[in-house]
């Protein structure tokens, strides 16, 4: 290799570092002109890939710089993590095997098929791979974040504060360790400590995007009257639904409101507008503000706990013309009316492949069992593929009794005003269930192994909702025990409804 190879490759993993990707994808495309087929080019070719989530290319640059080089354990290394992102796992786990067989004292190889285990879920054994990488490396910050991942998942949750704990000590600006507290400790209730953590969303290695940043930040309650206050959205749909229902709270310092909302939330968050100042959040905004904050701060100015939770249900409520509209699609029938969704659609989330959005699903064959309950009308309020489309293809197979009312739901405000002509939702979780519990209506949330912290560990019910009951899966990834619950209870709710008709 020249010295001027050297030299550009030297200065593109400076840019990989800087995350400064194209400026590296260049030097390193320069560098493969002047030794073409050169293992390490290729290998770094495939970092800079990875690094845009552009893993099929990723994968064939590997491949490349291991067939020049294939005792590279680094390499092998590389290729797991790839095959990991693109969710082909055993690949990744043979190929991790191969890097630890090149390099057995390769602490981040142990690391990285620990994760390919926990993708597995071979929780036990993944720590016991995390135990080798920290053994080999004791200030392995990022195999004591795993790990901590690992033991949550197997609901030792204490040994996962304490590895969690560790990787703060080590590096108290490891934000991803600050989170992963957070998560932890809002899902046992510790709010005192897990909302004040939950503010390292904005540095973690994902982070959720800080807006408005030349305002000044709302740090305090007090001392608002006048004051001009911009509230802006951030996440997901549900977590705006959720949070929403600090506006009128904020209102109440005598502070004027202004709450940033995506469009898809403006008809059905229209009641706030008798209190603020209700905008969508793809306008530009030019007047002066005071302050500014993220919605899903305000529980920390607030100093929720759980026992302080705002839930005064309902705070939103369907529009009238729109619920008199639809009164034609719900049949005259004395049966049990029972809104349905499944799934909350299918996302790839960072560099997650399945992530959260997939384990939350259940397929419409598992759902429609269901379906033989008697006295109850089912109807889909199911939006999104793949599942809305499943639902046209296998309908007559699978329910051919369920309603269809998919194609009535062109925003929120469409679907509150159906659920309001319906007796019960049963929804995965999703941004339906939000809106459900939010308008007051009995929710019957099916919950993954691996619940949100918002829903509180161990508990069927919710503080944030009170007309909602959660059903728990007991196995990851398995749903039959949370259906047959639901199954039975929607029997029973079935009879009692048909009895007090008589």
């Amino acid at each position: 290799m020249s010295s001027k190879d050297q030299f550009l490759i030297q200065n593109a993993l400076e840019c990989i570092q800087k995350m400064e990707l194209d400026k590296a994808e260049a030097l390193l495309n320069e560098a493969l002109l002047l030794t073409p087929a050169h293992p390490d080019i290729l290998r770094f070719l495939s970092v800079v890939a990875a690094h845009k989530s552009d893993y099929q290319t990723a994968l064939s640059f590997i491949d490349k710089s291991i067939a020049l080089a294939p005792f590279n354990g680094i390499a092998h290394s590389n290729r797991g993590n790839i095959l990991k992102a693109l969710g082909r796992l055993d690949e990744a786990l043979d190929s991790h095997d191969e890097a630890i067989k090149l390099l057995p004292e390769y602490a981040e190889a142990y690391n990285n098929k620990a994760n390919v285990l926990q993708d597995l879920h071979r929780y036990e054994e993944s720590l016991l791979c995390y135990d080798k990488a920290i053994a080999l490396e004791p200030t392995y910050i990022d195999a004591y974040c795993n790990k901590g991942n690992a033991l949550e998942w197997l609901r030792r949750h204490e040994e996962a504060m304490e590895n969690f704990n560790k990787a703060t000590a080590l590096d108290p600006c490891r934000f991803d360790a600050y989170w992963q507290k957070a998560v932890s400790q809002l899902a046992v209730g510790n709010y005192e400590l897990g909302w004040q953590n939950y503010e390292a969303r904005w540095s973690k290695s994902n982070p959720v995007i800080f807006q408005y940043a030349d305002i000044s930040r709302l740090v305090s309650l007090q001392n608002l009257a006048g004051k001009k206050i911009l509230v802006w959205s951030e996440q997901g749909l549900g977590d705006t639904i959720q949070f929403s229902r600090y506006i009128k709270d904020l209102t109440s310092k005598r502070a004027s409101v202004t709450f940033l909302v995506p469009d898809q939330l403006l008809a059905v968050l229209s009641p706030f507008k008798e209190f603020c100042s209700l905008r969508s959040q793809s306008l530009e905004i030019n007047e002066p503000f005071d302050f500014q904050t993220p919605l899903m701060s305000l529980p920390l100015l607030f100093g929720t706990s759980v026992k302080s939770i705002p839930c005064n249900t309902p705070y939103l409520k369907s529009d009238e013309s729109k619920r008199k509209n639809f009164q034609e699609l719900f049949a005259e029938s004395s049966n049990l009316k029972v809104g349905i969704v499944w799934s909350g659609g299918f996302r790839l989330i960072h560099t997650d492949g399945y992530a959260d959005f997939q384990r939350r699903n259940i397929g419409l064959n598992q759902i429609s069992v269901l379906k033989d309950i008697p006295g109850v009308d089912f109807y889909s309020l199911q939006k999104g593929d793949p599942a809305e489309s499943e639902l046209l293809i296998r309908k007559n197979e699978l329910w051919p009794g369920i309603i269809n009312l998919g194609p009535y739901l062109n925003d929120f405000s469409d679907t509150a005003a159906l659920i309001d002509h319906l007796d019960l939702i049963i929804s995965v979780d999703t941004s339906t269930a939000h809106l459900a519990g939010a308008l007051g209506k009995p929710v019957w949330m099916l919950n993954r192994f691996d619940s949100c912290w918002r829903w509180l560990r161990g508990r069927k019910d919710s503080p944030w909702y009170p007309t909602m009951t959660i059903y728990q899966q007991d196995v990851p990834g398995e749903w039959s025990h949370a259906i047959d619950m639901v199954k039975a209870d929607l029997l029973a709710l079935s009879h009692l409804h048909t009895k007090n008709k008589i």
